[in-house]
């Protein structure tokens, strides 16, 4: 089933892109068609997605560039949205790398609205995941300093993006905690994993703090929705952060609970791989810093208390995700060989949230250093 919706997607993109036709691309990348030995060839990529994607690599016979190719279906009616990737790729994006040149995302270089079609910047590397937990057969400690600073880029990319998206709205995050918690992919994920006496003690003890605290408040900002190693791409000095798709306006506490749960999720050899470079406790350290150093604030108690529900909300989304995209022999092996181990780890995670949120002071939400209300609109 796999290979038939990746077929599906390679010929829907192949498609749209022969409707623009050779010259039209070559004229997007700057180049002169009028060249005899001008070239036109298609790569599509099997990257796991919503949206078909691919590389167009292109040449008037004396210069060679490549795009990347992300086409919306007609048929698509999800979340995902490459108007908006297109303009945080344009508003926002350049910002971030205005304030640091480490820190960037794909330059967009056209935009067809009829096709819903969006050709961008190609960044050729691979993603920090590769980096961080692929399996190698050499580690260096030059290779150590290297990750020290990409995880650090990687949180101060992300305390930028929400500083420079910060609001002028507020709203009560308990709110959008109890939805999250509510919601069939978390339920989900508790039952699967045999929490549901979890489940149930820590959902009330959230509503019970809403009631008590209907006036608590937060200054809302732009949120990634799926800030991963897998969407920072690494390439010469730089990270790149790609995917805006899910970009919405939201709380910062979800995109730093996403980057730390993806942690949670890592298959066993990816965990040693990962441990043999840098600590992961160590790692989760780093990208913190990152995004404090950059971030519009930091959390005070209120806000790390809400992050104990956060982690596990991020981490029951994962794991839905990764029983849906494991297919094969990947299924066989996430089945046989994690499911322990995972069931273990969450089992733990909920069992050291709860009791830590049993602990709270009656007055943990009465805190109100992080927001000025004045500028709440």
């Amino acid at each position: 089933m796999e290979s038939i919706v990746q077929r599906a997607n390679d010929l829907y993109l192949f498609r749209e892109l022969s409707r623009l036709g050779p010259e039209a691309l070559l004229h997007a990348a700057g180049l002169t068609p009028a060249q005899a030995q001008s070239r036109v060839h298609v790569r599509a990529l099997k990257r796991p997605g919503i949206h078909p994607v691919g590389v167009v690599h292109m040449t008037d016979g004396l210069v060679k560039l490549c795009l990347f190719a992300k086409v919306q279906k007609a048929d698509y009616c999800g979340a995902q949205n490459l108007e908006r990737e297109l303009h945080y790729l344009s508003s926002v994006s350049p910002r971030i790398t205005a304030e640091n040149p480490a820190l960037r995302s794909p330059i967009p270089v056209v935009y067809y609205p009829e096709q819903r079609l969006l050709l961008m910047e190609f960044v050729p590397g691979h993603s920090l995941k590769h980096h961080l937990f692929d399996l190698k057969f050499t580690i260096g400690r030059s290779d150590r300093h290297d990750l020290t600073e990409l995880l650090l880029n990687a949180g101060r990319w992300l305390g930028s993006f929400h500083r420079l998206t910060l609001q002028s709205t507020c709203g009560n995050p308990l709110e959008w905690v109890l939805q999250e918690f509510e919601s069939k992919r978390t339920q989900e994920a508790f039952l699967y994993y045999s929490q549901k006496y979890f489940y149930d003690e820590m959902l009330s003890i959230l509503k019970r703090y809403l009631d008590q605290n209907p006036n608590f408040r937060r200054t809302l900002c732009n949120v990634h929705g799926e800030f991963t190693p897998i969407h920072v791409m690494v390439a010469d000095d730089a990270i790149y952060v790609i995917d805006f798709g899910n970009s919405r306006l939201g709380y910062p506490y979800e995109d730093v609970g996403m980057f730390a749960s993806f942690y949670d999720r890592l298959l066993p050899w990816r965990r040693l791989a990962g441990s043999m470079r840098i600590g992961l406790q160590m790692q989760k350290e780093l990208f913190l810093r990152g995004y404090f150093e950059q971030g519009p604030s930091a959390f005070n108690e209120s806000d790390r208390a809400i992050m104990r529900w956060v982690r596990l909300i991020s981490f029951g989304r994962m794991l839905n995700a990764g029983q849906d995209s494991s297919t094969g022999w990947g299924k066989w092996m996430y089945s046989r060989l994690t499911l322990r181990a995972l069931h273990k780890r969450f089992a733990t995670l909920c069992g050291t949230e709860l009791a830590a949120l049993r602990e709270l002071r009656p007055d943990t939400f009465n805190e109100d250093s992080f927001v000025d209300h004045s500028a709440c609109g």
